[in-house]
């Protein structure tokens, strides 16, 4: 918003605004000679005070009416060189603290710290001004010091902006790409500080100077960063600084320059014809460089790759291709995916006496990383070395988008990040997100802390904060979390409500959730916080107390909600069933719904509420109120029950004993179309299993098998055969283990551990002790898996039926096979010999 209303004030305005600030100084300064003329207070020549920051301040206020105001001390000792007595004056006047620096201190005081040769030292005293300028002060001074062309003035302003967290407008930038027009490195700090795309004016100064330093490599940086409608009009720039280096001039008219607009505007809108029908014209009358890249680039757009190459091909024999035709063809190249064809062009530009662009590396280095091809990517960055093109920032944050599948990978491009010296907060923001990915968290902290012991500090932002939080709570790192958030309180960056639902969401996602509520309660009391606490901050911490079953503090918290006007929506709705599903208070869900109805505007129940809701009875015996949720969700219409509101229904038919109710619910998924699971079957095989149905449930397994060619798992065997031996069938529950065995499924600590148990129940005793045998491995008909054993509870229960001597002569034959079975030698148990 604040750059906006810059660019609506203009250079005009700002000019006006300095020429006011110098005469109400001017006016100051006359008004205070002759106040201290009168009363005597003017220090005589050779006998100087010492200022006193808010002593002198303070005395001057409490004199008279008419003495000099506070502000204009501080401009009057700003003249005189005294810089800390300045800032420290500012930093107790509790105006400055509370809003900003005024526009008639503000340019003076940045023009003299950027002046400073003590300026690291500067900025550390300034440190309690961070965020306290405008951008207009801002833009005041850097256009002073473009104006004056005062090259280090403007470095230092680019790095006093920084430090201070002032908000550079189109304006200022540009100011201070003229400022270091003659200033490569200063240029290309400048442009790699800033976020694309590019402000168009800004671009083009730095083009400009491109254009007059003969810098191609930085200008095809510039263009890489801009947005596409600038594009166009700004090529023209990048092509003056490619081609001014290979032929030493560039003569273009405005009448070519329309054209080579006009080609490029066709191409994008898909006109391929009318960009031809231009560029015939135009060629008429003279043929350039320009010109041929401008249609290469519409037809690349149209998707003509073929007639791109016919004018690349033209303009080779007419020596109008530069170093961009180049990079146009194996852009067009690399479009279709056709690399071998892409890196034969490439190998023609130092063959035609030009040099390769970094942007000709990268374009084959981002090729490579999108094909996760890492061995080529690594390749272009060894070529790149060779030819002595450093890798930029830009190079890194290609070979960050990779997928980085090992720590040893992310290093090996940390490798390459720390020749870039020195890092900005974009390219951190581009290492953070690729620590969080691997999560490498000691690493992200190794940078964040390199970033911030260089010597011109940065003020990271609100977003990579957030991202750090985010990243630390995954690591379960808490603490570190918490400091970040003290730490960014502590440098004065202002959080966004991003920031805070990443912090709200790390504390609860580590069962800190009534810290985040006393987090968000402290941001709902102040003012200036209050409108970053919204719903999805809510919901969040309404869930982290859903979790723990904490339903009483569920609803003080929805209470809160709608005490503070925050409309709840149908995350919220849903988390808070969820809470009453999962803590037993069903009776709360009438009044939630009756809610949702009431809302304005009204929350439409869907498929996770309804779900939700039948869950929630089912659990707590409420399967008649579950069976007209789901009457009422069909004849609604708008949702179709799906196989987990069935599975539900199901799990409450088998608490209750309801047999008739599940037979039917099964019939009703039928004809519905909703296929049943293994889960599916498990539920009615524990609920005819104990309505003493075994016949039944045997029938209803085979009938889903057949229907719908299920392959039976092992949680469906296992409730089998607990069913069989529920109904004292223990014959046939141990056929069900060779059954499980000839399917090809290992049967798990649970279905062994249910097999011995129901042997002991029947006083099976010798087939207990063989099935113990074969869980633990020993002579196992076949298996392939490591021998899952029988849980210490059902072994204890063994052990006793055994008697002490059996039981110990049991355990040493387990013991001995499992010796064997490591040394794969005498006794190796035929479990991992397989069939």
């Amino acid at each position: 918003m604040m750059s906006a209303i810059i660019e609506m004030t203009g250079v005009d305005n700002v000019a006006e605004l300095l020429r006011v600030v110098w005469m109400e100084v001017a006016l100051a300064c006359l008004a205070a000679t002759v106040y201290f003329s009168f009363v005597g207070v003017l220090v005589k020549p050779g006998k100087k005070e010492k200022s006193n920051g808010q002593k002198n301040v303070k005395a001057m206020s409490q004199t008279c009416d008419h003495e000099p105001t506070a502000y204009q001390v501080i401009a009057k000792t700003l003249r005189q060189g005294k810089l800390s007595d300045a800032i420290d004056m500012l930093k107790d006047l509790p105006e400055i603290m509370a809003g900003s620096v005024p526009t008639n201190i503000a340019p003076r005081l940045l023009m003299a710290a950027a002046k400073a040769a003590n300026f690291d030292e500067v900025v550390a005293e300034m440190s309690a001004l961070v965020g306290k300028f405008e951008s207009r002060s801002f833009d005041a001074v850097a256009m002073e010091a473009a104006k004056n062309k005062d090259a280090p003035a403007c470095r230092q302003l680019q790095a006093l902006a920084t430090s201070m967290a002032i908000l550079k407008s189109c304006h200022a930038m540009e100011a201070l790409a003229k400022g270091l027009a003659f200033d490569v490195d200063g240029l290309r700090a400048l442009v790699e500080a800033t976020e694309a795309p590019l402000a168009k004016q800004f671009a083009k100064a730095v083009l400009e100077a491109c254009t007059a330093l003969k810098e191609v490599d930085l200008a095809a940086e510039v263009f890489e960063k801009v947005s596409e409608s600038d594009a166009a009009a700004l090529r023209i720039a990048v092509e003056k600084a490619a081609s001014g280096g290979a032929t030493g001039k560039v003569r273009e008219t405005s009448s070519m320059d329309g054209s080579c607009r006009e080609i490029r505007t066709c191409g994008k809108n898909g006109d391929l014809p009318g960009a031809i029908n231009t560029f015939e014209e135009e060629s008429k009358r003279a043929q350039n460089t320009k010109l041929y890249n401008s249609i290469m680039d519409a037809c690349i757009e149209c998707a003509s790759i073929e007639k791109a190459m016919e004018y690349f091909a033209e303009a080779k024999i007419n020596g109008s291709a530069d170093v961009i035709s180049y990079n146009t063809a194996i852009k067009g190249y690399l479009a279709q995916g056709k690399i071998a064809a892409a890196k034969a062009v490439f190998a023609e530009i130092s063959q035609s006496g030009l040099a390769p662009t970094i942007w000709s590396y990268h374009s084959l280095l981002n090729f490579y990383v999108v094909a996760e091809d890492r061995a080529a990517s690594w390749s272009v960055v060894a070529d790149m070395q060779a030819a002595g093109v450093l890798p930029t920032s830009v190079t890194c944050s290609i070979l960050l988008k990779a997928k980085i599948e090992t720590s040893a990978d992310l290093r090996r491009v940390l490798a390459i990040v720390d020749t870039v010296e020195p890092m900005d907060e974009v390219l951190f923001n581009t290492v953070a997100d690729a620590c969080i990915r691997a999560g490498q968290m000691h690493l992200l902290t190794k940078y964040q802390e390199k970033l911030q012991s260089q010597g011109k500090s940065i003020v990271l932002a609100a977003p990579t904060y957030g991202a750090m939080m985010k990243a630390h709570g995954k690591a379960k790192d808490v603490k570190r979390v918490k400091d970040l958030w003290v730490e960014m309180q502590h440098l004065g960056v202002k959080p966004t409500a991003i920031t805070l639902g990443c912090m709200v969401e790390a504390l609860v996602a580590n069962w800190c959730t009534a810290d985040a509520w006393k987090l968000v309660q402290q941001m709902r009391n102040d003012e200036d916080t209050r409108p970053l606490v919204n719903t999805v901050t809510y919901s969040t911490i309404i869930k982290g107390f859903a979790n723990a079953k904490e339903c009483d503090k569920v609803m003080s918290l929805y209470e809160e909600m709608k005490t503070n006007d925050i409309q709840p929506n149908n995350i919220t709705y849903n988390t808070v069933l969820n809470a009453f599903a999962q803590g037993g208070a069903m009776q709360h869900v009438p009044a939630l719904l009756q809610d949702m109805k009431s809302a304005v505007p009204p929350a439409e129940p869907d498929m996770i509420t309804y779900s939700t809701i039948i869950k929630g009875f089912c659990n707590s015996g409420g399967l008649d109120r579950a069976l007209e949720i789901l009457t009422e969700m069909k004849s609604d219409g708008k949702f179709k029950p799906d196989e987990v509101v069935y599975n539900s229904l199901l799990d409450g038919c088998a608490k209750e004993h309801r047999p008739n109710d599940a037979l039917k619910l099964l019939d009703e998924m039928k004809t519905t179309g909703v296929a049943p699971s293994n889960y599916t079957l498990s539920m009615l095989i524990k609920l005819m299993g104990r309505c003493r149905k075994l016949s039944q449930c045997f029938s209803i397994v085979e009938d889903i098998r057949q229907e719908y060619g299920l392959k039976l798992n092992i949680q469906v065997y296992t409730c089998m055969i607990q069913a069989c031996f529920n109904n004292r069938q223990a014959a046939k529950a141990v056929t069900l283990h060779q059954k499980m065995i000839d399917e090809g499924l290992c049967p798990d600590e649970m279905t062994y551990s249910a097999l011995v148990k129901g042997c002991l129940q029947a006083s099976l005793v010798d087939k207990a002790v063989e099935l113990t045998k074969y869980a633990h491995g020993v002579g196992a008909p076949q298996g392939k898996t490591t021998p899952p054993g029988i849980n210490s509870r059902c072994q204890d229960e063994l052990n006793h039926v055994l008697g002490e001597v059996k039981a110990k002569a049991l355990q040493a034959e387990i013991a001995e096979a499992k010796h064997g079975s490591k040394g794969q030698g005498k006794g190796a148990a035929p479990w991992r010999k397989g069939k």
